[in-house]
């Protein structure tokens, strides 16, 4: 007979997995939505049925924010697919090559018009991490082009040719996909995505030059922290795993700063300085290279980087908290209550900005962890998460009420593309 003490700690620890970690209990719930009582909000809420219907993540796994969040960084998503896009590269004034990618929809989308998805990847992302290939994907079957930026240094196959590499809050790159695809697809309306960084990104663009906003239909912000001078207390917390986290990141940060380290602090990036008649920056390469935290790669290498004397002046440069309140046009903000990367009691600022913003959304899945947000059935994830399903959703609605309230001009004559002189390539 097993002993009593074996048995007692079988049965703590089955209920610490099944309660605590698994959390194999929680019913799937609706998102939980915060917005001001607008009829444009209504009606759109109306419209985007998967708003109001409950999120159910894979039974075993699924209510974990922490194996979605792994699963997500690991594997990105399940059987991805592999869209074919158009590659195209753009140098910036200060000698940087900048590259997007254009991807074609599958077929027209339902309303008959057509539409552009402006994405804004993560962290050290581009077109060709598996989440956003699956989200350009879905997007394509919907009727929907999708235009992605690829973070400067993010792209093996793209060296970077100036000395520097993406940031936080630099919206020059983003800017210059946007002109590219206002210029080359004048009828197309378009719409703004961000993912994570990116979204940090996309509501600093809108917001620093409201004048942006004119050229969009709505915009969408999914799991960002919205200041990023937060960051030196959140991401060194050790609750819920955030320092590890933190670690993770870095080490992928290191990788792509090792792969272009000749030209952003070595012998490469001394000839252009020289060429250029550019004041050489002193970095501490050692320091950069056995950083542990994201915070210590900005302060020896991005502030420096960019002329910021201090860390806390980059990161309030950065942040996209100051622009939120200054965005107009439809915008949606989505995060996961069991997203430990952003954890909700850092919402203050999108939960204020819905209150007093009549076209902005507010929603908050129960589980998901960071760009999780899988579906399935007891085990196995599928292809398509809800994540993508939110997001064309909510475009889907917008643009239905849009066009039936008449508020946004929407042209459904078919594109005629002007000639361009950037570089184009098969992605």
């Amino acid at each position: 007979m097993a002993h009593p003490l074996i048995i007692a700690s079988t049965i703590i620890f089955l209920y610490y997995v099944v309660f605590r970690i698994l959390k194999l209990t929680d019913q799937p719930v609706k998102p939980f939505l915060k917005y001001l009582d607008s009829k444009f909000n209504r009606n759109v809420l109306k419209v985007c049925e998967i708003l109001n219907k409950p999120y159910v993540p894979p039974f075993l796994w699924g209510r974990c924010g922490h194996i979605q969040t792994i699963l997500y960084a690991k594997f990105g998503r399940f059987q991805c697919p592999l869209p074919r896009g158009t590659r195209r590269s753009v140098i910036m004034p200060d000698g940087a090559t900048q590259t997007f990618d254009i991807f074609e929809p599958h077929c027209r989308h339902v309303s008959g018009g057509d539409i552009t998805l402006c994405v804004c990847p993560g962290i050290a992302n581009s077109s060709e991490k598996k989440y956003v290939r699956t989200f350009v994907d879905y997007s394509q079957n919907q009727g929907y082009r999708v235009a992605v930026l690829n973070h400067i240094g993010a792209l093996e196959s793209v060296p970077i040719t100036s000395p520097r590499i993406f940031t936080y809050g630099d919206t020059e790159e983003y800017d210059a996909m946007i002109q590219f695809v206002r210029e080359h697809y004048p009828q197309s309306t378009l719409v703004s995505i961000g993912f994570s960084m990116g979204a940090n990104i996309v509501v600093k663009y809108l917001g620093a030059e409201p004048h942006r906003q004119k050229y969009f239909l709505c915009a969408l912000s999914v799991c960002q922290g919205y200041d990023c001078t937060r960051a030196l207390d959140v991401l060194h917390e050790w609750e819920s795993g955030r320092r590890i986290y933190n670690f993770m990141m870095t080490m992928n940060m290191l990788k792509h700063i090792r792969r272009n380290l000749n030209m952003l602090a070595g012998e490469g990036a001394k000839q252009f300085w020289q060429k250029n008649g550019l004041k050489p920056i002193n970095y501490n390469v050692d320091k950069i290279l056995s950083a542990t935290s994201l915070c210590h790669i900005d302060e020896h290498l991005s502030r420096r980087m960019v002329g910021f004397p201090d860390i806390m002046g980059y990161y309030e440069d950065c942040s996209s908290i100051n622009h939120l309140r200054k965005i107009q046009i439809p915008i949606l903000l989505l995060h996961s209550e069991d997203d430990f990367l952003v954890p909700p009691k850092y919402n203050k600022c999108p939960l204020d900005y819905v209150d007093k913003a009549p076209n902005a959304i507010f929603a908050q899945t129960k589980h998901g962890g960071h760009l999780g947000f899988f579906e399935g059935g007891i085990l196995k994830a599928n292809t398509y998460s809800w994540l993508e399903k939110a997001v064309v959703g909510y475009v889907d609605a917008v643009y239905e009420v849009a066009v039936q309230q008449g508020i946004f001009p929407v042209i459904h004559d078919k594109l005629e593309s002007s000639g361009n002189n950037c570089k184009i390539e098969r992605s």
